[in-house]
């Protein structure tokens, strides 16, 4: 679209200018309430127009950005929020390169920030916004900044839910959203929420735990698990905005974090509920020493060697008569139970859990065969069955192989 004579360029606290809205000044006030804690301020017309810029439209607001160089149309204010606010998120964390920005919710509870990253629809929003209605400050729901030192940053975006709500949540839920809706529309609503329920852009706190959380409608009360460490660094390895970082610089940022954090579990049924229980159980300090942990049984079949890609490989032949050896140029990340592995400078991260780690030690020990690899594990796993133990082992031996992690001696 062409550029209209009327438009108004503003700056963003520790952005700069950053938006440019032609003939669409009404969108101010939505992005305002939007965005409480992250402060823009009417500046001076730029030379060259910011990378963020709307047009008002007969149908509704035009988006141009650098994520969207062919355009968007967006039909509502709301949803024109929604786009920009990703947008400006985005330039931030960019030109702020010292930061990581993932993606989760985070709510304050007892001075620390608790963090629960995000699985596609899982309910985080709502989740954050179950904190805020318990009476928890919120950080963010959707994107947190980390420093240098593991604390978050907030940036100070209200947190945005899907509409309508689900019958289904609490009552004292549903009255918290309708007393502090602000812009809406049939598809999204944000919250308005005051300073001491949002935390303010720049505002820092050290993060305490990381919270996986999975919804089961059949559960009386919340029940939560402990994890191993592993479980949230590999959530924050794949939850992340990091585009100019490799897994290898992620991981020696995110290791020392979680060499210290509590990683959870949480079953729960209604977010609230869920929000309050949660709530107690930190600021009173049961955790995480009350509460159960998770002693999955490890067997063969569980030995699986898990790289980012996720994809299936194909096994190798159970007969493969085949010296094997260690990739010598790997890095190594220990992390309780488990091993992180890089085959090389720069390379993909692989996540080995305790049996995949077991055989990561055989071959880097000496040339070893399938075979004798089998004979091995057969003599930890009692009753296991030496067929089994034949197909998981030559099949993980096709993931280390593909993966670059091991070569034929």
């Amino acid at each position: 679209m062409k550029q209209q004579a009327l438009f108004n360029d503003y700056a963003l606290e520790n952005l700069g200018p950053c938006l440019r809205l032609v003939d669409a000044s009404h969108l101010l006030p939505v992005l305002r309430q939007a965005m409480p804690g992250w402060r823009f301020t009417h500046c001076e017309p730029q030379e060259k127009a910011p990378d963020v810029c709307v047009w008002q439209h007969p149908d509704g607001f035009w988006q141009e950005a650098p994520a969207l160089p062919d355009g968007m149309l967006l039909d509502t204010p709301t949803g024109t929020a929604c786009s920009v606010i990703a947008d400006v998120a985005g330039a931030y964390l960019h030109q702020h390169r010292e930061l990581i920005g993932l993606h989760c919710g985070s709510v304050e509870i007892n001075g620390q920030l608790v963090i629960f990253p995000d699985t596609h629809r899982a309910g985080k929003s709502t989740l954050t916004a179950a904190f805020a209605a318990a009476g928890y400050r919120v950080y963010g729901d959707d994107v947190l900044a980390v420093n240098s030192d593991g604390e978050g940053v907030a940036l100070g975006i209200a947190p945005r839910l899907r509409l309508p709500l689900p019958e289904q949540l609490s009552p004292v839920f549903h009255q918290f959203v309708a007393d502090h809706l602000g812009p809406h529309d049939d598809r999204y609503g944000y919250l308005a929420l005051n300073e001491h329920q949002l935390a303010t852009h720049g505002t820092q706190c050290p993060v305490g735990g990381i919270l996986l959380f999975d919804r089961d409608e059949g559960l009386a009360q919340p029940q939560l698990t402990v994890l191993q460490p592993g479980e949230g660094l590999w959530q924050l390895l794949r939850q992340n905005f990091a585009e100019h970082k490799s897994d290898q610089a992620l991981i020696q940022r995110f290791l020392p974090m979680l060499q210290r954090l509590p990683c959870f579990l949480l079953r729960y049924s209604d977010a609230y509920e869920a929000a309050q229980w949660v709530g107690k159980q930190w600021v009173t300090k049961q955790l995480p020493s009350d509460i159960p942990h998770c002693n999955a049984v490890v067997t063969p079949q569980s030995s699986r060697v898990v790289s980012p890609s996720g994809q299936e490989l194909r096994s190798l032949n159970e007969d493969d008569s085949r010296l094997w050896v260690a990739s010598a140029a790997a890095h190594e990340f220990p992390l309780g139970d488990e091993l992180f592995v890089i085959a090389q400078e720069g390379g993909a991260i692989h996540r080995l859990n305790i049996t995949s780690r077991a055989v990561w030690a055989l071959l880097q020990h000496e040339p070893i065969r399938l075979e004798e690899i089998c004979e091995t594990l057969l003599a930890f796993f009692d009753g296991a069955s030496s067929a089994d133990v034949r197909r998981d082992v030559a099949g993980l031996l096709s993931q280390l192989m593909e993966e670059g992690l091991i070569q034929e001696a």
